[in-house]
């Protein structure tokens, strides 16, 4: 029970790491064809819509999100086990959300924060 919990949370996370919010319903084959621009630039367009970023920001987001999801892909399109994946995924998601908070202002953060944990809460009540 515990092992399919753990599978079940690291394509969650993966989902997550590769479409940033952009749709609820994009499936596992279509997440592990797209290419890191292609998630990249959905990310940044997801981006500069829900947090209202200025000119600036949206070159420096769209910069790190494409150096994210390329350091997203490999991990991804590896057969490493599950768990390592998670962990590696985690980690590359902390150092991003890091890098965000020094580009964004506090109230888009704040705003980006609060849509994370929404995204992640839809996914794991659609997963039931």
């Amino acid at each position: 029970m515990l092992l399919k919990q753990k599978k079940q949370w690291t394509l969650l996370v993966t989902a997550f790491l590769c479409i940033a919010f952009t749709s609820l319903s994009a499936q596992k084959k279509k997440l592990k064809d797209s290419t890191p621009e292609q998630c990249a630039k959905m990310q940044t367009e997801w981006m500069k819509t829900k947090l209202a970023l200025n000119t600036t920001q949206v070159q420096q987001v769209a910069a790190l999100n494409l150096q994210y999801a390329q350091k997203n892909d490999p991990v991804i399109q590896s057969n490493e086990g599950k768990i390592s994946k998670f962990k590696k995924l985690k980690a590359l998601q902390k150092e991003k959300s890091d890098a965000l908070s020094q580009i964004l202002d506090a109230e888009q953060y704040k705003k980006y924060q609060e849509l994370k944990d929404q995204m992640v809460q839809k996914l794991k009540e659609k997963r039931k």
